[in-house]
């Protein structure tokens, strides 16, 4: 299968996905996929639908778009919004994310790259707070 094509089939998934439609990544991914991001690291398509029924369960109202992206042979790397409600409140992920394609189309890896610092942790009614006092006394040095 084409990258552009195998790309353009996945980000139709992701950007549609819905708590129902999980189990349809089976049809994009491999069995062994590498899923990484913030939180997470680890192997194979069952893994990684159990992280996305969490996010579902966790968020709702969710939105995800992609933006750009660029591709480099069988390697490709997007860019994201997150939008959704996280404990009853709007919560906004950016990020960035780097797909690995086999040959035949299925992701291989899918690691995603955004700061859990100021875009989660930060929520967090103490962490939040100390991570804000640490970043303006660093920022004042």
């Amino acid at each position: 299968m084409d990258i552009d094509e195998a790309f353009k089939n996945y980000k139709t998934f992701l950007t549609s996905l819905t708590v129902d439609e999980i189990k349809r990544l089976s049809n994009f991914v491999r069995d062994d996929v590498k899923f990484k991001d913030p939180f997470h690291d680890t192997v194979g398509c069952e893994a990684m639908m159990a992280i996305f029924q969490r996010l579902f369960s966790s968020v709702e109202n969710i939105e995800f778009t992609v933006s750009d992206h660029a591709i480099q042979q069988r390697t490709i790397y997007f860019t994201w919004q997150l939008v959704g409600d996280l404990s009853a409140k709007p919560w906004v992920v950016e990020g960035v994310t780097r797909l690995k394609f086999d040959d035949s189309g299925k992701v291989a890896e899918h690691v995603e790259y955004w700061d859990a610092a100021t875009q989660f942790y930060d929520r967090l009614p103490i962490i939040g707070a100390l991570l804000r006092y640490l970043r303006r006394r660093i920022a004042g040095s």
